[in-house]
């Protein structure tokens, strides 16, 4: 420990206190003679070289802050709307504040989508159905206001392009919508909706389209939903019938799983197999027996 203290002891007197370094406890550091003419033992060309990582990497970080910002002010919605119960579908139980054995159902299927997100990737879910009438869209929103209800972010999707329907069973009207904002390569957020009191968002459809196949293939979709993604814990879609066409396809390449919707004494058992073959076997997440009762 001698040598050690005498060779710091040294560097003070010479002007050349080295900052950490690897030498032996009982061989002070020779000084070089070039070391003379280096002030304070500055190694100018590593300081450089180290500065302009230094800039390079605060100006990304910067850089990405602001897309990042940019990124969350088109994506959010554009307005508010508060729902008024009495207008609303009357399948619509979780947005009562009865306690019933229905809404506690959809309590359920919510924590089965929130306790299979914790163990796999699980955001984007498809709500589908075989054909037209089994209860899809009143399922997607009963569940989505379980699942706001649970303190999670949702956003609720009205890709059925041909008979759009979230809006009428929520009693509301919209003048822009998801088909407007696709065809005209617009931000997510201009279309969406904040649904009062219950806290999900709405990215609602505002009237049957025409290309919705053309719509939902585009890339301005892909990348709309690719930026929303980030701001919630569960995107949901409402798709068209799985046996009505060729869009649902679309959807399911979109989505991490799937819930097939069928509804009791009306879906064929052929139905049902047929549109279980249309899914992905690797997303199929299960069927909601709807009006069993």
């Amino acid at each position: 420990m001698g040598k050690v203290y005498e060779a710091l002891k040294k560097a003070e007197v010479d002007g050349n206190l080295a900052a950490w370094t690897s030498v032996p406890a009982d061989d002070p550091p020779k000084r070089r003679p070039s070391d003379r003419n280096r002030p304070h033992g500055l190694d100018f060309i590593d300081y450089s070289l180290n500065a302009s990582d230094s800039v390079e990497i605060e100006r990304r970080n910067r850089q990405e802050e602001a897309d990042e910002a940019a990124r969350k002010s088109m994506m959010q919605p554009a307005r508010e709307m508060s729902i008024d119960i009495t207008r609303i579908g009357t399948q619509l139980i979780s947005f009562k504040n009865d306690n019933t054995e229905a809404a506690e159902e959809y309590n359920r299927l919510a924590v089965r989508l929130i306790t299979t997100a914790g163990e796999r990737t699980l955001k984007r879910v498809l709500l589908a159905s075989a054909e037209h009438g089994d209860g899809r869209t009143s399922i997607t929103l009963n569940l989505a206001c379980a699942l706001a209800k649970a303190q999670r972010r949702v956003l609720v999707v009205d890709t059925d392009l041909h008979r759009p329907s979230l809006l009428r069973l929520l009693g509301l009207t919209s003048d822009f919508g998801l088909t407007d904002a696709i065809s005209r390569g617009l931000p997510a957020g201009s279309a969406m909706v904040r649904i009062q009191p219950f806290g999900f968002t709405l990215l609602p459809t505002r009237e049957q389209a025409k290309n919705p196949s053309e719509l939902l293939s585009s890339g301005n979709f892909t990348e709309m939903l690719n930026m929303l993604e980030a701001d919630y814990d569960f995107l949901l879609f409402d798709s068209p019938p799985l046996l009505r066409g060729a869009d649902s396809s679309f959807l399911i390449r979109h989505t991490h799983g799937t819930v097939l919707v069928i509804r009791a004494g009306k879906t064929k058992s052929k139905q049902l197999g047929r549109a279980i073959a249309a899914l992905a076997p690797e997303k199929f997440l299960g069927v909601v027996l709807n009006r069993a009762a």
